[in-house]
């Protein structure tokens, strides 16, 4: 559950229902967010995201080269 003032959304605290909060409670908890300033976008999430956070001092790995599979030799038939 969160409060509103139209461009700010503050959420409840633990434990307490709207019914309980205070005109002056709301207030305060929509100051304290907008001090925060807005949200970080949630971005992309998983191993690209992993790799981007990831620290920059080692070198990534360089991945071999696939080589061709190798060709059977067939059998001579003799006949």
């Amino acid at each position: 559950l969160y409060v509103a003032d139209g461009t700010t959304n503050a959420s409840l605290p633990k434990g307490v229902t709207p019914e309980e909060l205070t005109l002056a409670q709301a207030v305060e908890l929509l100051a304290e967010r907008a001090a925060r300033g807005p949200a970080k976008p949630a971005g992309r999430r998983g191993k690209a995201a992993k790799r981007a956070a990831a620290p920059a001092t080692k070198a990534a790995p360089k991945r071999a080269k696939a080589k061709p599979a190798a060709k059977k030799k067939s059998a001579k038939k003799s006949g």
